[in-house]
């Protein structure tokens, strides 16, 4: 083994360059490059690689030092995101709701402790009506925490691994580990997505092939030539392609899917140490090694410049994406020269001091808006508290009511008087199943039955298509793969026992996967519904609002230039086109009826989430439990009750 310091390699900047760039895409837009999120596993690849290439050579020459290795760590890491952790939290302090600013503030400190992997993995809200993780400003750290704590471990393992059985031991341990890894990230995909995702156990293995790559170009360097180290880095990256453009995050990850991107890296890095390649060559062209040298400080402000856009103004446009861009390159440029070059350079008592006290600086920052709940007076506008009293939405999901039994499967809400609604002094003879979609119609089915003196019982799972057998197996997350077909055997099986069945989908989502097995699925629902002789009604899909925010008017407060009512308020475009087409087969059908309340909504010109005071939606699809609620109002009050709503139970075929 050389004795020699790891030699620069530009293409190895040009697959950094790679790695941010599909990160940053992705996190723009996730259409536009799907498998982007891979190039976090890039990036380990990369760090095992270096890492293990830095302590294995040291170590030969008998010159390595936990101390120096850990200092360099520090210098190359720490200011940069400390100074991160701090303008993000200046950021949020000045402009954070209370509740927003004290979690961030939490984030904040287990970034600065190299434990943010941690922090997101228990603390993280992952539930179905959980805001977006996408305004979450430092979740990103995590990436960070799982390289930091691989660096306490690996080092020391090596070290001893080479030492008591050289190469050899090493690399088969490596292996076995590896193995483990991914073994175990694929077992906790079901039980514990999050876990899978965030921590080290199911993320080393990323790493550790990073090091093996190096023992092995180390190994047969010079047995390898270069047509076969041109067919190695051709593969590696086909398959790198393959990976950004076919892999997805809702099918699992990271588990062993997690093995494409991270062998495809391996191969164009291997390739790199045996012979100068095309596709080392492209990476080392100087837009990609340009890019490549500030990547640590493009991936550390893409996230939280894009998480605050979307915190205020929700999903970029045109002209947001280009602003978040523009701020994004100002900062990658200023944090790179001026925070991650002299750093890096400097050795001096000052810089040296100045990392640790940043580090008290941030949490002592972060301590101070957890004890002050959030709001710092002094940046805070005057008689914040009370404005933000006042202008609470109240807005809940509509699985908050008591009423609604949205969950899992839980075969005892089949029979619980707990998930029955309407006149509950009558047995239940109704039954609404479905998803989230049929859900966030309780409310309103409620002031509805009640009405009718009748009572209806509710079972939800959520992300759950109501297709019977395999066929909602394509649309359902990993983490409902047993659950949702559960659920789905079960609420077809009690259909037996009511009068009504009312079924409701989130129908736009799953068209979106397939949209012709999508159709074929429905129609297979409607067969398995019209065996049982019941009366069934469709619930149609309610309008969509895709910029609407619950917290809008609390957030208007502090932030300037939202427009709430621009993301409340929408033109009128009729009915969406699949609804339609539902209603088209439905029509066709004896005993089968829907219902929607779009005519509750729209008038014609301009659809509305608010009536009066109450704000109708939870998010952009889903009626809050005061809307649903208040529209069942509404269509009592006004004799805008669906004609398939009306005498619920009786076996009549109604349109509307």
């Amino acid at each position: 083994m050389s004795n020699k310091a790891l030699a620069y390699r530009p293409d190895i900047d040009g697959l950094r360059a790679l790695a941010v760039l599909a990160v940053t895409i992705f996190h723009f837009n996730k259409q536009w490059l799907p498998g982007g999120f891979v190039g976090v596993d890039i990036f380990f690849v990369i760090s095992g690689f270096l890492i293990t290439g830095i302590v294995a050579r040291q170590a030969a020459a008998g010159s390595f030092s936990f101390a120096d290795f850990y200092m360099r760590r520090v210098r190359r890491i720490l200011p940069a995101a400390l100074f991160v952790t701090l303008v993000t939290l200046l950021f949020g302090s000045i402009f954070m709701l209370p509740d927003d600013a004290k979690a961030l503030s939490l984030s904040a400190i287990a970034s600065t402790l190299s434990a943010a992997n941690i922090y997101f993995w228990k603390f993280l809200d992952t539930s179905y009506f959980a805001a977006s993780s996408d305004t979450v400003p430092l979740l990103h750290m995590w990436s960070l925490g799982v390289e930091e704590q691989f660096y306490l471990i690996w080092p020391a393992l090596l070290l001893l691994t080479l030492k008591v059985g050289g190469r050899t031991m090493t690399v088969g341990v490596a292996t076995v580990i590896a193995a483990a890894c991914f073994w175990y990230g694929q077992s906790k995909l079901a039980a514990d997505p999050t876990f899978a995702y965030y921590m080290l156990p199911s993320r080393a293995g990323e790493l550790l092939i990073g090091g093996m790559t190096f023992f092995m170009t180390e190994a047969i360097k010079g047995r390898i030539g270069q047509r076969a180290a041109q067919v190695m880095a051709l593969v590696g990256a086909l398959v790198l392609a393959w990976s950004l453009a076919y892999i997805r995050e809702t099918e699992g990850f990271p588990g062993f899917i997690s093995i494409a991107p991270a062998v495809g890296a391996s191969l164009i890095l291997a390739a790199g140490s045996f012979s100068k390649t095309l596709v080392g060559k492209v990476l080392a062209l100087r837009p990609m090694v340009s890019i490549g040298l500030v990547s640590f400080s493009l991936y550390l402000w893409h996230w939280p410049v894009l998480a605050f856009y979307r915190y205020a103004y929700g999903e970029p446009d045109m002209l947001g994406n280009l602003i978040c861009l523009s701020v994004l390159v100002a900062m990658t440029l200023f944090s790179y020269f001026l925070i991650e070059v002299p750093f890096r350079a400097n050795k001096g008592w000052k810089f040296t001091m100045a990392t640790p006290a940043s580090a008290a600086l941030a949490l002592s920052f972060a301590g101070v808006i957890y004890a002050s709940n959030g709001i710092i007076s002094p940046i805070s506008p005057s008689g914040y508290q009370d404005s933000l009293a006042e202008t609470r939405s109240g807005s809940a999901p509509a699985s908050s009511a008591p009423y609604v039994c949205q969950s899992v499967y839980k075969p005892e809400y089949f029979s619980s008087a707990k998930c029955i609604a309407g006149d509950t002094s009558k047995p239940p003879s109704v039954l609404l199943i479905g998803d989230s979609n049929a859900a966030h119609y309780a409310g309103y089915l409620s002031a509805i039955a009640k009405n009718e003196g009748v009572a209806i019982r509710n079972v939800e799972h959520h992300a759950c298509p109501p297709f019977p057998g395999q066929r909602s197996a394509r649309y359902i997350k990993e983490g409902y793969k047993v659950s949702c077909p559960a659920y789905n055997a079960e609420a077809f099986k009690q259909i037996s026992n009511y009068d009504t069945v009312i079924v409701g989908g989130s129908w736009p989502a799953y068209e979106a996967v397939d949209k012709v097995a999508f159709l074929a699925d429905f129609d297979a629902m409607l067969d398995t519904l019209n065996q049982s002789g019941k009366k069934i009604i469709i619930a149609l899909k309610v309008p969509t609002f895709n910029s609407v925010d619950r917290q809008c008017t609390e957030k208007a407060l502090k932030i300037p230039l939202i427009n709430c009512e621009q993301k409340t308020v929408v033109s009128d475009t009729g009915e969406n086109r699949l609804n339609q087409e539902i209603i088209k087969r439905i029509s066709a059908r004896a005993n089968f009826s829907y219902f929607g309340v779009r005519d509750l909504i729209c008038n014609g010109t301009t659809c509305s989430a608010f009536a009066g005071k109450t704000q109708l939606y939870y998010d952009g699809g889903h009626l809050s439990r005061e809307g649903s609620e208040k529209l069942g109002s509404i269509a009592v009050e006004t004799g805008r009750v669906p004609a398939s709503l009306s005498n619920i139970t009786q076996p009549k075929l109604a349109t509307n």
